[in-house]
């Protein structure tokens, strides 16, 4: 008997020890990856506002030298602004993304999670309307919101390299991607991370993509390597995500 609890105490001891353990690790992780995060954010470029001069070229006239990085003020909201991660809200990434760059065109704030609440719900609302779903909407019909709601031009770029997005930023265009949301490398979404995501990209430097993700609380200003952006970029394509298409939505006013 009293080997039998010798030998229980002591797989419990190593039960919590390999347990113990992986929360160190993890834990390290976490806080490693939160120190690079930081340190990635410190060093972006000032947020300038869109009524902010700044030297830029049309993607059309790629001859045109652009600035060497940029990055605009948009305001930020998670897809769950009051971190209510229901049903809805984990459908809410698009909704979230076009709510920031409406936002921004109009140069208006988003006053707190109940002001990015009511601006989901507006936006989940004329979807229901129009398009009578709200869940996983396409790089078209995520361009048709931009445009019918709320009179902002797009266009929509197959196939979209590194400089025809950095071209469009500086010409103070928003530029969201439609992602395989699982490939994108994210470490602060839920695992295993979103079958379908809309990432908006609001600025670059020389090696990342600046943007704002609405599936983190913590995306504002979230950088990117350029090809985690490229590598995960594929539309809805009817749940098949991963084979969906290379697309992007340039947006202006």
């Amino acid at each position: 008997m009293k080997n039998k609890i010798l030998k229980a105490g002591v797989l419990s001891f190593l039960v919590l020890a390999v347990l113990a353990t992986g929360f160190f690790f993890v834990n390290k992780y976490f806080l490693s990856k939160d120190a690079q995060v930081t340190r990635e954010k410190a060093a972006l470029p000032t947020a300038l506002s869109i009524n902010q001069s700044q030297d830029a070229s049309t993607v059309e006239d790629s001859a045109t030298p652009i600035p060497e990085k940029i990055n605009w003020d948009v305001p930020f909201t998670s897809q769950a602004p009051n971190a209510n991660w229901d049903k809805t809200h984990e459908e809410a990434c698009e909704e979230a993304a076009v709510l920031m760059a409406e936002r921004f065109f109009n140069n208006q704030k988003i006053n707190g999670p109940d002001d990015a609440e009511s601006g989901l719900q507006e936006i989940i609302a004329w979807e229901m309307k129009n398009l009578g779903f709200f869940e996983s909407t396409t790089a078209v019909e995520t361009a048709r919101i931009l445009s019918d709601e709320f009179s902002l031009k797009t266009q929509i770029i197959t196939n979209p390299n590194i400089d025809q997005i950095k071209s469009a930023l500086a010409d103070k265009k928003l530029v969201m991607v439609p992602s395989a949301g699982r490939e994108i490398g994210n470490p602060y979404y839920t695992a295993p991370g979103p079958l379908y995501h809309m990432l908006l990209l609001k600025g670059y430097t020389a090696t990342q993509f600046i943007t704002n993700d609405a599936g983190t609380r913590r995306g504002e200003n979230y950088p990117y390597d350029f090809k985690a952006i490229l590598n995960a970029n594929h539309d809805w394509n009817g749940g098949d995500v991963s084979d969906g298409a290379r697309v992007a939505i340039f947006i202006w006013r």
